[in-house]
């Protein structure tokens, strides 16, 4: 259970929120298809986030290969980074759509009440000494 937990937990941070353990255990049994879809959407957006930055690194190297490539490496590194700027402009489409299904995920929930807006810890404690 303390797997569960700290899922939820990283899962409703992404969106400045955390769970009510009290609360999510009645709206997993009223409404399953709720939390399941903030975990899939959580992961899922998790998942379009790496996709993403690794997506940016290959381009980063790929582009100093190119920068040092003369002849048919050169055609080669040129159609290779192409590719992956590609790759990384339908992985940005990806995130941003899985941004949105997880929003509404969140929404659901915290409309039940299984979510709340977390309170920030204070850049430096009352008093303004750490």
């Amino acid at each position: 259970m303390k797997d569960i937990n700290a899922i939820l937990q990283h899962l409703a941070g992404l969106d400045g929120a955390a769970p009510d353990m009290d609360q999510i255990g009645g709206t997993a049994a009223r409404n399953t298809a709720a939390v399941c879809d903030f975990v899939t959407a959580g992961c899922a957006f998790v998942a379009a986030n790496v996709q993403e930055e690794l997506l940016v690194e290959a381009a980063q190297v790929l582009w100093n290969v190119y920068d040092g490539a003369d002849g048919p490496a050169l055609v080669t590194a040129g159609e290779r980074v192409r590719a992956v700027g590609l790759a990384l402009v339908q992985a940005q489409v990806e995130r941003a759509e899985a941004l949105v299904r997880f929003r509404k995920a969140c929404a659901v929930l915290r409309h039940d009440g299984a979510l709340f807006d977390a309170v920030p810890e204070p850049a430096t404690p009352l008093g303004g000494v750490r």
